[in-house]
């Protein structure tokens, strides 16, 4: 059986289908900061981003959406927010990437990863400071 390359041509079977020009241009949605107090209950980095995946934009995400998403390995993905940082064979669990924070955050629609290594810096910063002029 053969295609009758010309006769598809002469008679296309319907009009392309392109999506409406948008009439103004969309804005960024803006990430969503969470209450202090919940920032300061996380301990650890794991925490903030048990955290941030808790209280996604659309509870409906699954982890291998977020991971062809965000370009991460999808077997990682699980690993970045379980609550443990054990397995059950005692083996530490990956960590999300510092490379990857911004865009997981932008998809995840909240800050909680940020806001919480903001504050951490702050804290360690206070503390430099306070040893160096204790030095003084």
């Amino acid at each position: 059986m053969t295609f009758d390359y010309q006769s598809a041509t002469a008679h296309p079977r319907g009009t392309a289908i392109h999506p409406p020009e948008p009439t103004a241009p969309l804005a960024p949605a803006r990430l969503r900061f969470l209450p202090r107090g919940e920032i300061d209950a996380c301990v650890t980095f794991r925490d903030a981003c048990v955290l941030a995946w808790k209280n996604r934009r659309h509870p409906g995400m699954t982890t291998t959406y977020l991971a062809s998403v965000c370009n991460l390995t999808q077997q990682h993905v699980s690993e970045y927010f379980h609550v443990d940082e054990r397995d059950d064979k005692g083996r530490r669990r990956r960590q999300l990437p510092a490379d990857k924070v911004a865009i997981v955050q932008e998809q995840l629609g909240n800050c909680a990863i940020g806001q919480w290594l903001a504050r951490d810096m702050a804290v360690r910063l206070v503390e430099e400071f306070f040893a160096t002029e204790s030095m003084r």
